[in-house]
């Protein structure tokens, strides 16, 4: 990993090339592989594939935390720091499976942006901010998917895959960390980082977008010049949502749920860069 990240952060442009390409590559194959989804779902039924996925993800997981077992033998400095921090991510993310999934083929969106997010390393050189810079792609495409690509289907922005993207994102970065892969050294304080003063502008600008109408959290709160309504949904909110004709019952993330869990876990990765120890370059 340390070779690949090296050679990368020589290669700007290139390593710029390959998150464009690899982001179009995301956003052009949604409707590809959701058809190839729905075929595999089909010919297995419904309930066996979900029982597949979920043995090949734990599957996964255990080789990964054996991986990451070794890997704390071979780099051992930091390990409490280390630990914690895998021990969290992947505590939300099993969470996340448990309770917020409408199918358990959704743990791809941990494969798919941890790849982006190593991507966006070499380029940042920190941590949290290679989370952070993930969260404007996320963004886009489940925008692309609620209004381009199923505007009749889908009834809310899910922020639900957004979060789970995020797990995916800090989990790889941790791994690198793992793995002995060093960032450069913070030349500021967290609260004068390109990554914390983009999340405070972010932030601001959300407010004033949904204050101004621009932005609607409910469609009861739409207004002429509503551009994005964030929840469609026209039965009464509540925790729990049984999925229509499904055994399914798991939680929808609401606008505002949603925008301060995104804050306090781009946050949370800040920290990252902020206990670690750093490399000269």
């Amino acid at each position: 990993m340390q070779l690949i990240v090296h050679w990368l952060s020589a290669h700007r442009i290139v390593n710029l090339l390959l998150i464009l390409c690899y982001f179009y590559f995301l956003f052009s194959m949604h409707v590809p592989f959701a058809n190839l989804s729905v075929r595999v779902m089909l010919a297995m039924s419904l309930p066996v594939y979900n029982t597949v996925v979920m043995a090949v993800s734990i599957t996964l997981l255990i080789l990964f935390v054996a991986l990451m077992a070794f890997q704390l033998r071979k780099y051992p400095d930091e390990r409490t720091l280390k630990i914690t921090c895998l021990l969290i991510t992947i505590a939300c993310i099993i969470l996340h499976f448990r309770f917020l999934f409408e199918m358990n083929i959704e743990i791809i969106h941990v494969f798919q942006y941890s790849i982006l997010a190593f991507l966006l390393f070499p380029l940042t050189r920190r941590f949290g901010a290679a989370v952070f810079f993930a969260v404007p792609f996320m963004l886009i495409d489940e925008w692309h998917q609620y209004r381009v690509l199923y505007p009749g289907f889908v009834e809310y922005f899910e922020f639900n895959d957004v979060m789970i993207d995020i797990y995916g994102c800090g989990l790889i970065m941790v791994a690198l960390m793992i793995c002995g892969v060093k960032g450069a050294a913070p030349v500021c304080p967290i609260w004068r980082r390109s990554e914390f003063i983009f999340l405070l502008v972010s932030l601001i600008a959300v407010t004033i977008a949904i204050h101004s109408c621009f932005i609607a959290l409910y469609e009861a709160d739409s207004c002429a010049n509503t551009w994005l309504v964030l929840n469609r949904i026209h039965q009464p909110v509540t925790f729990w949502r049984k999925f229509p004709g499904r055994d399914v019952v798991y939680h929808i993330m609401q606008p505002l749920e949603a925008i301060v869990a995104i804050s306090a876990f781009s946050l949370f990765y800040f920290g990252l860069d902020s206990f670690r120890k750093y490399s000269k370059s």
